[in-house]
């Protein structure tokens, strides 16, 4: 029986290996950089906060809302879906991070949903 560390690992490197292949699913996979602005401390002697930034980089496949996510879940209009290999971004994204495609779009995360192994990550992002 494989356990399910091991499934993860197997199930990320066919998925890495599928992607990096142009005659495989290659064609299908982009980059994006992303951005967390965490709020830190107000300081008082000069009135301002002192904001943390995270940048980090990863990779992606267009994906498609399930009808069940249509009918559950409070979409708009320019709202996407992508899927992201948790093993090859920098950083899991977050609920208000900021990321831009390689196709210059910008949209912040609405939602971040593991697939049960933490293998892949489905993104909700919506278009700024």
């Amino acid at each position: 029986m494989v356990t399910s560390m091991g499934s993860r690992s197997d199930i990320q490197t066919e998925l890495a290996e599928a992607f990096s292949n142009d005659e495989e699913l290659g064609q299908a996979y982009h980059t994006f950089s992303a951005k967390r602005i965490v709020p830190g401390s107000y300081d008082p002697a000069t009135g301002t906060t002192t904001n943390t930034v995270t940048n980090y980089i990863g990779s992606y496949w267009q994906d498609a809302f399930t009808f069940a996510e249509l009918e559950t879940i409070d979409l708009d209009s320019a709202d996407l879906k992508i899927g992201i290999l948790a093993n090859v971004t920098t950083e899991y994204p977050e609920v208000d991070d900021t990321l831009t495609l390689d196709s210059g779009i910008t949209a912040r995360v609405m939602s971040v949903k593991p697939d049960p192994l933490e293998a892949t990550l489905s993104v909700r992002l919506r278009v700024n």
